[in-house]
């Protein structure tokens, strides 16, 4: 049962929930179109019933009976991370502030664009890679305890300078990031991982610092994004460890800045959306901006849609407003801007990993 807390793996499956059967017929075709398996229901208790088939719901406000809202809340009862999208033809910033604070992860409007339904599925894709994400912890004096802990239901692989701090663990796999005295390439050690890398298994990479003195910055960069991945896809959980104490400053810069690319991934959910990224650059670009400005220099129509947007930036601790209502990025948003003008100016494809999802 506690499986269902969890955000599901990937998306293959959509329900969609609304009265008019017209509109269900429409919206079948449109989103099987995209390569997705899509259940409908005509009503809330319906929707309830299907749910345990359903990676993702699209949910219509407006219905007889048990409306949208009610069935929103009863999902998250149910299932508290399944992501669901609301559809509302009364696109008010009340309704849009309400499904929000019960949980839902977005809005469309009717008349919808099949586009729009297939860029909602896609940020939904996003919240389930940033989910994975948060998982990564930098660090701390509790790191290995932490691994211990998770270790004593997965299976685990601990990648450390010392193996003996592995003696002991049952159903973990210890790797050595010395070969003699010296530290091993990252390539040897990549393949040891994907011989040993099982479903659902925590993995602890500690001593990045170590692995500096032996490998190229690229080359960790590198194999720490495959690691990533690679520990995602199998569902499993990533720790990283340094210690900045070890290191000179140059190389800690070094560290910090191989850094910034996972921490974007934990960022993922204020930039999944091509809006929310627009808002943090022009912000960064410009300061301050009332809603009226951040409309205007957006090209956005859709107020309520703005403004569902923009509240959940500020949830997030992304955006602040100052006395005069003005938008400005707080301190975590402009480390955030900082880090997209970095990506952006980069040759590697980091950007498109982090945030343009592909469908498996």
């Amino acid at each position: 049962m506690a499986r269902k807390n969890l955000f599901p793996s990937s998306i293959n499956r959509i329900m969609f929930v609304d009265d008019d059967p017209s509109i269900l017929d429409a919206a079948k075709t449109a989103i099987e179109s995209y390569g997705y398996e899509v259940t409908t229901a005509r009503s809330g208790e319906e929707c309830l019933k299907k749910l345990e088939d359903a990676d993702l719901v699209f949910l219509d406000i407006k219905m007889p009976g048990m409306d949208g809202i009610e069935t929103l809340k009863r999902i998250k009862k149910l299932r508290p991370a399944l992501p669901v999208i609301m559809i509302t033809a009364y696109a008010t910033v009340d309704t849009a502030i309400e499904a929000m604070k019960e949980g839902a992860f977005d809005y469309v409007r009717k008349p919808f664009d099949v586009d729009d339904l297939e860029g909602s599925i896609l940020a939904a894709l996003e919240e389930i890679k940033f989910e994975k994400l948060k998982q990564v912890d930098y660090g701390g004096d509790n790191f290995f305890t932490k691994f211990k802990e998770m270790t004593a239901q997965q299976p685990g692989i601990c990648i450390v300078k010392d193996v003996a701090c592995a003696d002991g663990l049952e159903n973990v796999r210890a790797i050595s990031l010395q070969e003699g005295w010296r530290p091993r390439s990252v390539d040897d050690i990549r393949e040891e991982v994907e011989r040993s890398l099982t479903p659902g298994t925590v993995v602890l990479l500690a001593n990045l610092e170590y692995l500096l003195e032996g490998n190229s910055l690229d080359g960790l960069r590198s194999f720490s994004k495959w690691l990533y991945r690679t520990v995602s896809a199998h569902k499993g959980t990533l720790i990283l460890s340094t210690d900045f104490d070890k290191v000179d400053r140059v190389t800690a810069d070094d560290i910090r800045d191989l850094i910034d690319d996972i921490r974007l991934g934990l960022f993922s959910e204020s930039i999944s959306n091509y809006l929310r990224r627009q808002v943090i650059q022009l912000l960064a670009d410009d300061g301050k901006y009332s809603f009226t400005k951040i409309a205007q220099h957006l090209g956005i129509k859709d107020n309520p849609k703005l403004s569902f947007h923009l509240k959940k930036l500020k949830d997030d601790g992304v955006i602040e407003q100052d006395e005069d209502k003005q938008y400005f990025l707080s301190r975590v948003g402009a480390e955030i801007a900082d880090i997209l003008a970095r990506i952006r100016d980069r040759s590697d494809h980091t950007a498109d990993l982090l945030w343009m999802p592909t469908r498996k």
